[in-house]
């Protein structure tokens, strides 16, 4: 990596490397028990409505950026199914993709989650040597159903020196 080397993380990796110090992420945390009154017959349902099943989300992207090559829009439509929600840097280009006030567009999002997800990142690149850390909050090629974000990691893996 410090030779110029590009690593792709996915979903949970991403904790992984910033435990592992190749990158440096802050995380919103998602609070597994803020619902109140629950029996104990339904408390498993309690932790389940926190999970994110398989949702799709809106977000604005800078079509400037290589990691956004090729797209036509200003927005995208992010398929997600996991509660890993990355805080948006300080610098508006170092988010290149970031979700919208009111991301959710199909789908099912606890109003927990979605107070977190709002304007968070689902992808974030940073420098490590001469190389690059890229990580998304999930998969872009998930079972090749979501056809609108394999060009994500396509550009990852292309323009990932650029980056």
């Amino acid at each position: 990596m410090q030779e110029g080397g590009t690593l792709i993380g996915y979903k949970n990796t991403a904790k992984w490397l910033v435990k592992s110090k190749f990158i440096k992420l802050a995380f919103e945390a998602t609070k597994m028990d803020t619902i109140a009154g629950v029996s104990f017959e339904n408390k498993g349902l309690k932790f389940g409505a926190q999970y994110i099943g398989g949702a799709i989300f809106e977000a604005n992207i800078d079509r400037s950026h290589p990691i956004n090559f090729g797209y036509k829009n200003d927005k995208i439509a992010l398929f997600r199914n996991s509660t890993l929600f990355i805080k948006a840097d300080t610098k508006s280009y170092n988010n290149p993709i970031q979700y919208t006030e009111k991301p959710l567009l199909s789908g099912y999002i606890s109003s927990e989650n979605a107070k977190l997800i709002k304007n968070t990142v689902p992808f974030k690149v940073q420098k490590l040597g001469k190389g690059r850390v890229i990580v998304f909050t999930d998969n872009t090629n998930f079972r090749a159903f979501w056809l609108g974000t394999n060009k994500l990691l396509m550009n990852a893996i292309f323009f990932g020196d650029k980056m």
